[in-house]
């Protein structure tokens, strides 16, 4: 089974901690970008720098705040507001860097990982973000060595084991990849990448350990859109379609604009049309398919897959003109859409 889920997707995603964030309970608008925060935590932090304005550590605690936060703008403030008190700390440089890279400005970012370790040396985090950056490149022999250095710094650390399960799964050695990713979520049982990744992996290696994975990442992050949807396809590639339908509900009802859901949906209906159903019971669920593409293609006009999957179920139903019309349309968008030829050939 092909995996839908590249390792290096989340390659970027760890920041600052891997920790969760409190959950926000009594939240409320502040600043003028209208960021919605832990009231408890937030003003906790903002206590800490009224207090100490020239503490660089101040800074940083709510920096990394913000990274968590996914607010990029603020943590790229305080990060500045840092640096300029003392710019060499390891945790200021660090801080920085893991910004730099949140935006995606990843040799910008390098220097300042480097310089935390010209600074601590037994500063474990700077080597693990290198250690990211260098497994996407790929640079194996220097993304394990980083791994290696980390471990030795801490061998407690849940990252160092996550990232080592990235690198076996880069090199096919799957059951010490798998080993790697549990030692990760024995560390810190919280870790929602930890159990994405493991369950990718299982389902790679059509194991249906992998639904628990994905529950388990949905445990963590219920509104993670991105679990809902690997544990969907993981079901229907079982042949569980109701429960794949299911899963593709709760996407929808956590964001009702994800075209991707509505077409995923769609698609799962057309699994559902047998050569031995009835034609009733057929016809039923193609037309229950349009109308699942028609929501996908109303949000994106542009959605190649849905429009030629639209203009499969008229095919299947006999309406050679609309169908016809629908890959006509897909091939003016992507002329080498090869469905899409056969589609028009057949016609």
């Amino acid at each position: 089974m092909s995996t839908r889920y590249s390792i290096f997707i989340i390659i970027f995603s760890f920041i600052s901690c891997n920790n969760e964030v409190e959950k926000p309970i009594d939240e409320i608008k502040v600043d003028s970008e209208n960021i919605t925060l832990t009231k408890s935590k937030i003003e906790e932090l903002n206590e800490a720098i009224i207090a100490q304005p020239n503490n660089y550590t101040v800074y940083i605690n709510r920096a990394n705040y913000f990274l968590q936060e996914g607010q990029i703008e603020n943590a790229k403030k305080d990060a500045d507001r840092a640096l300029k008190i003392n710019p060499n700390i390891a945790e200021v440089a660090y801080t920085k860097g893991a910004v730099l890279l949140k935006t995606g400005q990843v040799e910008m970012a390098v220097p300042f990982f480097e310089h935390a370790i010209e600074l601590d040396s037994t500063y474990a985090s700077p080597y693990l973000k290198l250690a990211y950056i260098n497994l996407a490149k790929p640079n194996y022999d220097k993304s394990i060595a980083l791994i290696n250095k980390a471990l030795k710094i801490n061998q407690y650390m849940a990252e160092p084991y996550f990232l080592k399960g990235m690198w076996y799964e880069s090199q096919e050695k799957f059951d010490l990849a798998a080993s790697s990713y549990q030692t990760a979520i024995e560390r810190n049982p919280d870790y929602f990448d930890a159990y994405l990744n493991q369950g990718v992996l299982h389902d790679r290696l059509n194991n249906p350990l992998a639904l628990d994975y994905f529950k388990s990442a949905i445990s963590i992050k219920p509104n993670s859109i991105e679990a809902w949807r690997l544990l969907a396809l993981s079901y229907r590639d079982h042949n569980q379609f109701i429960e794949a339908i299911e899963c593709f509900d709760s996407i929808i009802s956590i964001d009702e604009t994800f075209e991707v859901a509505y077409f995923d949906k769609g698609r799962t209906h057309l699994d559902l049309c047998y050569d031995n159903n009835h034609k009733e019971k057929n016809d039923s669920l193609l037309n229950v398919a349009i109308s699942l593409f028609d929501k996908a293609i109303s949000l994106n006009n542009n959605y190649v897959p849905a429009r030629y999957n639209r203009g499969l179920c008229y095919e299947e139903l006999g309406n050679e003109e609309e169908a016809k019309k629908e890959y006509k349309k897909v091939l003016e968008l992507e002329p080498n859409y090869d469905l899409a030829v056969k589609g028009m050939n057949r016609l």
